[in-house]
């Protein structure tokens, strides 16, 4: 059989990174989402509440403990290969990384991942 179904065949995958992004609960995530979807075209892009706590600075405050963990967010964008390095800077300068508490990023290859871009003329959410 020589003909086959769009649905049935592999799909096409490309060479990508994942960067994952901890931000404080502050609305970083939200603006930093909108951000790169309006300046680097980047679509693949989520976020999620997750617990966290800044480990280091907080054993050397409380005498070795623990304190309660604070909300957070998890950003986890998927980019092209070829873009990665490009937009792992402009997140570091848009989400303020480098202000006290202000999260961390990092970047990780990933086999591939399947291309998504949103049809013409889908208008973007308002926040």
């Amino acid at each position: 059989m020589s003909s086959q179904r769009a649905t049935d065949r592999e799909p096409v995958l490309e060479p990508c990174k994942r960067i994952l992004v901890y931000l404080p609960d502050d609305g970083t995530d939200r603006r930093l989402i909108g951000a790169l979807r309006r300046e680097m075209g980047v679509s693949r892009v989520d976020s999620v509440a997750v617990r966290a706590v800044g480990v280091l600075q907080a054993t050397r405050k409380k005498g070795g403990r623990l304190p309660e963990p604070a909300l957070a967010r998890l950003v986890t964008a998927v980019v092209g290969e070829s873009e990665a390095d490009s937009i792992f800077d402009y997140i570091y300068v848009t989400a303020n990384i480098h202000r006290p508490g202000g999260g961390m990023v990092v970047m990780e290859r990933l086999v591939g991942a399947t291309p998504f871009t949103l049809p013409a003329g889908i208008p973007d959410e308002e926040v």
